[in-house]
């Protein structure tokens, strides 16, 4: 017989706690519909047909992937990108499969493509789980079956996701599994390391390399109305299995002033190695001096934020685990099973099994030729400095020598900071003899489009704080 706590919904102060809290990932059931089971969201409501009605004639850019064997995982910057209706979409679905294509409408900030439907945006909201973020706060997903995204790890913040429509498969490794996982910073992103496994055709030594390693995968296939939870530092892969809707939001932490810290520090590797060759719309940043100043931004911004980030507070609830959220809310909430080292192994090898051995267009970009040398070479230059446990040091370092303490849930921070002169010297000589080595040509760390974030936190809003005191 159930516990009668079991069959009681959790209050939104309770989620909120919870979610700010929890350092496992779950899954929330039930919890967008009413008593009588309708859902809470008109947008859950929507087919994908109803919501082709509304956008009408608005273009929205599918990046465009293959159903095939690649040798490397497909990586956005390189692949191509059509601009189409919802409608044309949808109508293109049932062809892609047969023309080994996926599409996929994805990373797009809601406020951004759909400020002329406000009916869009306010279909939805996460009061429910004690957040004031509405649709104009979210980010949409919408991909044909194969449509995915490669397996990285956020740095910032945690993630709420809402299944719509469709189902997606999430593949999730716990924070430390990154010298498992064969993190890479290229290509970059700001507040994403990628692993350089391809997940969605794994190689039979990508399967070998992970099954010797046993990073302990958790996989959940989600559902329309689920909700998933990604703890803060969470890699995941993530792949739809059939037409799929989704939506999420980035939820700041305090944690996340001490990952600003490090992402700046790869700002500069990046920016100073391939000075003058990487392409980006960024012309803010003079390295290493801009880039040197805005580290100190990001350290300053941490005694700042230290007040109003909501997981500082001190909660006089529960301080809630995984297991025992789900003891009490047994019917709302559910832990993600880890997989059997089997388990990996057959999805592995289905995943590559699946895709006949065909070049495809995808596979002309990478020519083999003299300058494929000197790219790896400039690949394991950025990858050693950027490399998550160098970074976690660096930054270790930095803020010991500016008096910085980070506790559980406090930081202490001197209100006038300036960067020692012998570390910036020692990190500058470090960058130029690197960036003498990756010189030549650096055009395969790509910067990508700096409108597309995974959070609102990011180094470019910090950038602009720091432009506007000059």
């Amino acid at each position: 017989m159930q516990s009668t706590s079991s069959l009681q919904e959790p209050s939104e102060t309770t989620l909120r706690h919870a979610i700010l809290q929890l350092i496992e990932p779950v899954v929330f059931n039930n919890l967008l519909r009413d008593s009588n089971g309708k859902y809470l969201w008109k947008f859950l409501d929507w087919n994908p047909n109803d919501l082709a009605e509304k956008l009408g004639d608005l273009k929205l850019p599918f990046r465009i992937g293959f159903n095939a064997r690649t040798t490397e995982p497909q990586w956005d910057f390189k692949c191509d990108v059509k601009s189409m209706t919802m409608r044309n979409f949808l109508q293109n679905v049932g062809t892609l499969v047969e023309s080994n294509e996926w599409q996929y409408f994805d990373y797009k900030y809601m406020h951004e493509w759909f400020s002329h439907h406000p009916e869009i945006l306010s279909s939805f909201d996460w009061k429910r789980f004690g957040f004031d973020q509405r649709g104009e706060d979210s980010t949409l997903w919408i991909g044909s079956q194969g449509a995915h995204t490669n397996c990285h790890q956020d740095t910032y913040g945690c993630n709420l996701v809402a299944q719509v429509h469709g189902r997606k498969r999430w593949l999730l490794f716990s924070p430390d599994s990154h010298n498992k996982l064969q993190p890479t910073r290229v290509p970059y992103e700001e507040s994403t390391v990628y692993s350089s496994f391809n997940f969605f055709c794994p190689s039979k030594d990508d399967e070998e390399a992970l099954l010797r390693t046993d990073p302990k995968a958790r996989m959940v296939i989600l559902e329309p109305g689920q909700v998933l939870l990604v703890p803060n530092g969470w890699w995941h892969y993530v792949e739809s299995i059939d037409l799929s809707i989704s939506v999420n939001i980035w939820i700041p932490l305090a944690a996340d002033c001490h990952s600003r810290v490090g992402e700046a520090l790869v700002n500069l590797i990046v920016k100073e190695i391939g000075k003058g060759f990487i392409p980006t719309s960024d012309k803010t940043l003079d390295a290493p001096s801009e880039a040197v100043r805005l580290i100190q931004t990001c350290i300053e911004k941490c005694n700042v934020e230290k007040d109003d980030s909501p997981s500082v507070k001190k909660f006089k609830e529960t301080r809630w685990s995984a297991k025992e959220l789900v003891e009490q809310y047994s019917n709302y909430v559910t832990l993600i099973p880890v997989l059997k080292n089997e388990e990996l192994q057959e999805l592995l090898s289905k995943n590559r099994d699946r895709f006949p051995d065909i070049k495809h267009k995808y596979l002309e970009m990478n020519s083999s030729n003299q300058s494929s040398v000197h790219q790896q070479i400039r690949n394991d230059v950025v990858n050693a400095l950027c490399h998550p446990d160098v970074i976690e040091k660096v930054t270790h370092l930095i803020l010991r020598s500016s008096h910085l303490r980070f506790g559980d849930e406090r930081v202490l921070l001197r209100k006038h900071y300036t960067i020692p002169v012998g570390f910036l010297v020692r990190i500058v000589t470090i960058l130029k003899i690197a960036r003498i080595i990756s010189s030549m040509h650096y055009s395969d760390v790509i910067w990508r489009d700096e409108s597309i974030t995974h959070s609102p936190n990011t180094l470019q809003a910090v950038n602009q704080e720091l432009q506007s005191k000059k």
